[in-house]
């Protein structure tokens, strides 16, 4: 059996992209498992958007301290928060290279038209449940060295998982 050099190559180019894909996924397991945990309160949305089917759209608190430091109408970066009782974020100030205390952390942020992001703007669970999370008030990540943010539960006004 004969193999053409473009059949090798789309074979070594799908492997390829297998690769990447499992090593992302692997990245995103081994940042839920060990990553730092950061709570977010989250904020207001449309209320006609707040549940859609399963998943409910996600605004945080925070997004606005970030909107009123930076004047930027698109920016990326990163801003230092502390983190008080429950590991709930408290806006400091955007990261300009200062030395961070012990219970501070770096968080990555994009602006985009105006419009702060810092993860997932919409949370997805089981059908069915969209009452039970109707009563989240908070967002736990979990949070690389790098600052990058991965929700992992959504919290109750107790900060209890739902």
């Amino acid at each position: 059996m004969t193999f053409s050099k473009s059949a090798i190559g789309v074979t070594l180019s799908a492997l390829a992209i297998l690769a990447l894909v499992n090593l992302r996924i692997y990245q995103q397991e081994q940042q839920l498992a060990n990553g730092d945990i950061v709570v977010f309160e989250l904020a207001p949305v449309d209320p006609r958007s707040l549940m859609q089917g399963d998943y409910m759209a996600l605004n945080y608190q925070i997004s606005s301290n970030i909107s009123q430091a930076t004047d930027q109408e698109n920016d990326d970066g990163l801003f230092v928060v502390t983190l008080a009782q429950h590991q709930l974020a408290q806006f400091d100030a955007l990261y300009q290279g200062q030395a961070l205390l012990p219970n501070q952390q770096l968080i990555q942020y994009r602006v985009r038209s105006g419009r702060v992001k810092l993860a997932s703007n919409a949370f997805f669970f089981e059908e069915g449940r969209a009452e039970e999370f109707a009563k989240a008030k908070y967002g736990e990540f979990r949070v690389n060295p790098a600052g990058k943010l991965l929700l992992s539960n959504m919290l109750d006004k107790d900060f209890k998982r739902i």
